[in-house]
């Protein structure tokens, strides 16, 4: 007997959109009525003798603002819930986010990004401004500069609480910073001027590398034919053979930013200190990604990474030595 496996369809060739779950359905109307009721209680604690039913009328009428803004998210439900299911409803907005995707993506990646930031932030200023003009009963704009000087009023106790506390944490983030700090250098494109023309004896190696141009020159035109673009190229061979200067000719033909990975640079002296490391490189290859279109990164001697180069003892006058 055979069972057939039925695969999961892509969210493009889905007739309706997926099914939301109870949970995200009402989280945003859980949350403007948890801010609703807390301004309420605002107003409660301001003026012990203000009943309850007076507290809501009063919030009801000073901050009409949260009404309509359930209102918005009740209609995106109502839409989300047809588009779940009527297929030809979800097919028009599909086609409509389609275009407009198009449209965004003339914009570079890097312009996105910083717009989607921009965007993100000044949505969590105006949202903030507001809840403290609730609050303080002022004007946002006037009751978001109010806020600091709240704070700073309280600083004293607060300081006398997490002085102990934060003063650990300092020292510990400190050591650590700086030792995970080395053995990573970055080059950028107007720094690199090695070509392929410097690349000499390796002429059937760079024409390889020279098909793989086009994961970072146009990675979409393998995407949309449903391909995939490898996330790189391990070049294998003894020293001075020219394996970091291909590489760093790669990223002079392209104009991207050479980072280059030394042997040793994730040993690490203390526990936690390698996975920093690690970690700190992937987001700076990102944002380089972002900013450049791409990036070529060289991990010299790669097999040496971690610990499967590193003499390992298993015991009294016993090693293991990877070396490959």
């Amino acid at each position: 007997m055979t069972v057939e496996s039925v695969s999961r369809p892509k969210d493009s060739d889905r007739k309706t959109r997926v099914h939301l779950s109870f949970y995200d359905r009402i989280k945003f109307l859980l949350f403007f009525g948890i801010v609703f009721f807390v301004l309420v209680w605002a107003d409660m604690a301001g003026d012990e003798a203000l009943s309850f039913e007076k507290a809501l009328s009063n919030s009801a009428s000073q901050r009409w603002w949260i009404f309509p803004l359930v209102a918005v998210e009740a209609i995106r439900q109502t839409h989300f819930l047809i588009s779940e299911l009527a297929a030809p409803y979800h097919g028009i907005w599909q086609r409509y986010f389609s275009f407009v995707d198009r449209l965004v993506h003339k914009l570079s990646d890097w312009t996105r990004f910083r717009l989607s930031r921009v965007i993100k932030w000044a949505l969590i200023i105006t949202l903030l401004s507001i809840v403290l003009g609730a609050i303080y009963k002022e004007t946002p704009v006037r009751a978001l500069f109010l806020a600091p000087k709240a704070l700073w009023s309280a600083l004293p106790i607060i300081g006398q609480l997490m002085f102990a506390v934060v003063f650990v944490i300092i020292q510990f983030v400190a050591i650590f910073w700086f030792l995970s700090r080395g053995g990573i250098d970055t080059y950028f494109p107007d720094d690199i001027k090695t070509r392929f023309s410097d690349v000499w004896g390796q002429d059937h190696v760079l024409a390889r590398i020279r098909e793989n141009l086009v994961f970072l020159e146009n990675p979409e035109s393998i995407e949309k034919l449903g391909g995939y673009v490898p996330g790189g190229i391990l070049l294998w061979g003894p020293p001075g053979t020219g394996k970091t200067l291909m590489a760093e000719s790669m990223a002079g033909e392209t104009g991207k930013p050479f980072v280059f990975v030394d042997p040793g640079a994730f040993n690490n002296m203390f526990f936690g200190v390698g996975i920093l490391k690690v970690k700190g490189l992937f987001r700076k290859l990102r944002k380089l990604a972002l900013r450049y279109g791409g990036v070529v990164v060289f991990f010299d001697e790669a097999d040496a990474l971690g610990n499967r180069g590193i003499m390992t003892q298993r015991g009294p006058g016993s090693y293991s030595v990877n070396d490959n």
